[in-house]
């Protein structure tokens, strides 16, 4: 544990996570582009079976820290929620005249405004507001979970984050199945299960560490068999889904085994001194992915055309230069509020 009780390993988590929401967006246009593609099709394939349960992990991390806190209802919105404001009223827009410039058609893309097509990556943070409308109800419901001991505690905590875990892969698979857009400010209720079940693995940690890290592993291998076969027959993309069931399984598990490590090698630790930015490297990432994409396509076509070397190498560029660009942004006062 670090100080203030914080868990080094989850810090160190959410800092991977960064990276592999950063993978997505690098690897998915190799999985796109068709199993014609060969190597690339597969390389694509091996780092999307790594790197999907990305946004799912940081919901999770989110309910660990932020659920049990139970504080009074204005205190937790106006810490929180004007922030996340914020961020949105700013981003949105600029991403807005970012597709513009990039030469989209901007009013087909607002078009599907309510639908959720017109925020980019920035829907996680609309979802995210969901959920934190809710955190003070979420912390009552725990808080009854909580009053009888720990063992029932734990029973009842479990059983209400499967639960709605359930839910939520039900309802993404009613979506997928009959191509339904939902009313896109309530797509956090399927994320609840996400939200508890970080809290749960927090509050009662997994004692055994080996058999978790199997099951990510074995998840991750279902994901990159399943995923091929699919694509192989025009289908696949439900398995990407956040709420699609090898989703839950390896998000869950890669997060419990994290919980059930409680700390990391010292040196490993330091990694998750930068978690504090991760928020802004997310929110930054696309813009550098796009920046980053085209220098390359023109200076290095070549590495371009094998997906084995350029994913890792984009990746690392992406990462890099948001996390320069975020700590420049925090260096400045006017913009260290939209990072």
């Amino acid at each position: 544990m670090t100080e203030k009780g914080r868990n080094g390993a989850i810090d160190v988590l959410r800092v991977l996570a960064g990276l592999m929401v950063i993978g997505i967006h690098t690897s998915g246009e190799y999985v796109l582009e068709g199993v014609n593609d060969g190597a690339n099709f597969l390389a694509g394939l091996c780092w999307e079976a790594v790197v999907q349960p990305a946004v799912p992990l940081f919901v999770i991390i989110s309910g660990a820290f932020v659920l049990g806190r139970y504080e009074a209802w204005g205190i937790f919105y106006r810490k929180r929620m004007p922030r996340l404001l914020g961020i949105l009223l700013f981003w949105l827009p600029f991403y807005w005249l970012w597709m513009w410039v990039k030469g989209n058609d901007i009013g087909s893309y607002l078009a599907g405004f309510w639908q959720g097509r017109s925020f980019v990556h920035l829907w996680y943070v609309v979802m995210l507001l969901g959920l934190y409308a809710f955190v003070p109800l979420l912390n009552e419901v725990i808080r009854r979970c909580e009053v009888d001991g720990e063992n029932t505690a734990r029973k009842r905590l479990w059983a209400l984050s499967v639960s709605f875990l359930l839910v939520g892969i039900l309802s993404n698979t009613y979506d997928y199945v009959l191509g339904y857009n939902r009313f896109f400010p309530l797509l956090w209720v399927d994320y609840i299960g996400y939200f508890l079940i970080g809290y749960t693995l927090r509050r009662y940690p997994p004692v055994r560490t080996l058999p978790i890290l199997c099951l990510y592993l074995l998840s991750s291998v279902a994901l990159y068999a399943a995923s091929r076969y699919a694509f192989g027959r025009g289908e696949g993309l439900y398995l990407y889904r956040n709420l699609s069931p090898l989703i839950v399984l390896s998000a869950v598990s890669f997060f419990a085994f994290f919980v059930s490590l409680r700390r990391c090698n010292p040196k490993i630790e330091r990694i998750g001194q930068m978690q504090g930015d991760i928020l802004g490297i997310y929110l930054v990432h696309i813009a550098v992915l796009n920046v980053v994409t085209k220098v390359l396509v023109l200076t290095t076509p070549v590495l371009m055309q094998h997906a084995w070397l350029n994913i890792p190498v984009r990746v690392a560029l992406v990462f890099l230069i948001s996390w320069g660009v975020v700590r420049l942004m925090k260096r400045l006062p006017v913009a260290r509020s939209l990072v």
